[in-house]
């Protein structure tokens, strides 16, 4: 496989300061779109929960003419990069009509998928309307291993074609994983399958408590059963800078967060400022795991819930207690006030887990004598 290029088109000084004029306007530059929640595979951690629930519920899916008519309303309102999402959005069998749609709109779409639906009218569509990404989760570097994690025997070598067509088609493909319990073993050799395709890879040790569904209230009881498949925080560590080029993305990381005037505010990042998140039953929030901050968009408009209702996230003040987003951790934690609220009922109030992970990784940094193994 030949390894794919950086897009040349994508000048990174340009964005940037694309970037900090949409802050600064509070213009929604990026959204999520949701398009179903249903899934081909059954991932144990899977934040969605029960996929017979999801399947259950596909007749509340938007329409394909009302998610044409959203697009047409977050492009009027600003938004330039759209990420289509699910479950599995190909799960869906208007996919090709709305992915067309919103790439002849103008907008630069990324796809989130397993790959395992990838069929050659695909492949047609993302030759003729090419997506910014594809990005393709993949949960193992064997067999056994995926499998145990999708629930889907058979699932491996089928998404192994897929994103090997995507490859060969000269699509833009990024691999990802969650590192678990159930596939830390193989961490290593899923990234050698990246480098062994030519196209980049990421992880991360984010799992979180299944997200409230359908009128289930903000505030009750979440399913946290993925959170047993967590890695020890140390080892979430050890494995993070065992890598030459990880240990200095968290490096730079700290350093220009630490370069950053503190704020008071309880989200510092872009949700609701520029970036937003719509599920597959026409509710917007600031972000995906903001679902206690989401609103219908039945009868109203993606503007007035943009400059009404989502602004609301930016006047949430942090409260003196929260640790991880001040003094020497900023940058080092991944927590953020969504997934706190979801695992310990307080936006504020960061999981014992993060915590834990933050110090560790400060500590390996800013401590010179435990930044990383011999020869790193």
């Amino acid at each position: 496989m030949i390894a794919q290029p950086l897009n040349p088109t994508e000048n990174q000084e340009w964005l940037r300061g694309l970037k900090q004029r949409a802050a600064h306007l509070r213009v929604p530059l990026r959204g999520m779109l949701e398009l179903t929640s249903r899934c081909n595979l059954r991932c144990v951690h899977c934040y969605l929960g029960s996929q017979d629930e999801q399947h259950a519920r596909r007749e509340e899916e938007m329409s394909t003419e009302r998610v044409k008519s959203l697009i047409d309303e977050i492009i009027k309102a600003g938004c330039l990069y759209l990420t289509i999402t699910g479950g599995d959005p190909m799960m869906r069998r208007d996919f090709r009509e709305i992915y067309t749609y919103a790439r002849v709109q103008g907008l630069l779409v990324t796809v989130f998928c397993d790959a395992i639906l990838v069929t050659d009218k695909i492949l047609e569509l993302f030759k003729a309307y090419p997506p910014r990404m594809v990005e393709v989760s993949i949960y193992g570097a064997t067999a056994p291993t995926y499998e145990r994690v999708t629930r889907v025997p058979g699932s491996f070598p089928k998404a192994l074609e897929g994103i090997r067509a995507l490859i060969d088609h000269g699509i833009r493909v990024r691999l990802k994983t969650v590192l678990m319990e159930l596939n830390k073993h193989e961490i290593h050799e899923m990234e050698g399958i990246a480098v062994h395709l030519g196209v980049p890879f990421r992880f991360d040790s984010a799992i979180f408590p299944c997200l409230p569904q359908g009128s289930e209230e903000a505030g009750t009881e979440n399913d946290h059963a993925p959170l047993d498949l967590r890695v020890s925080p140390q080892e979430v560590v050890d494995i993070e800078l065992a890598s030459p080029e990880r240990r200095r993305h968290w490096r730079e990381a700290y350093g220009k967060a630490s370069a950053l005037p503190e704020t008071d505010r309880l989200y510092s990042c872009g949700a609701g400022q520029t970036s937003f998140y719509v599920d597959p039953y026409a509710n917007v929030s600031p972000c995906l795991m903001t679902s206690m901050h989401r609103h219908s968009l039945e009868g109203t408009t993606f503007r007035e819930r943009w400059d009404n209702d989502l602004v609301k996230i930016r006047e949430k003040k942090r409260s003196p207690d929260a640790k991880c987003a001040v003094g020497g951790m900023r940058g080092l934690c991944t927590a953020c006030p969504g997934a706190n609220y979801l695992e310990t009922g307080d936006e504020n109030h960061e999981s014992e887990y993060s915590r834990q992970i933050a110090e560790l990784r400060y500590n390996a940094i800013v401590n010179e004598d435990r930044v990383a193994p011999k020869g790193a």
